[in-house]
């Protein structure tokens, strides 16, 4: 819906025209597709980050409580495995498989 362009001389597509349009044309199917590539992302996102940044804060725990700078460089360290982590997912939802 973002890279739609408005006919000149038409208003701009909305989000109820967009699906009404692609359930029209594919079926209401459509409007999930892509949706089980972005859960798989998401998981594999949330999971790493979520999971790595226990185990920095529980690492720097050990010798007392964490600063709040140790706890941001935690939080960006499991912020960035957790994008290595779901990025494969990610590009495997920009890509269609064909039906057999």
């Amino acid at each position: 819906m973002q890279t739609l362009q408005a006919v000149e001389g038409s208003q701009k597509p909305s989000m109820y025209r967009v699906m009404k349009s692609s359930v029209q044309s594919a079926g209401l199917r459509s409007l999930y597709a892509g949706l089980s590539a972005s859960i798989m992302r998401q998981m594999s996102y949330s999971l790493v980050r979520l999971g790595s940044y226990d185990r920095l804060r529980e690492y720097l725990s050990k010798n007392g409580k964490p600063s709040a700078l140790e706890l941001l460089f935690a939080a960006s360290l499991a912020g960035a495995l957790g994008g290595v982590a779901g990025n494969p997912a990610g590009m495997l939802s920009s890509f269609s498989v064909p039906d057999l």
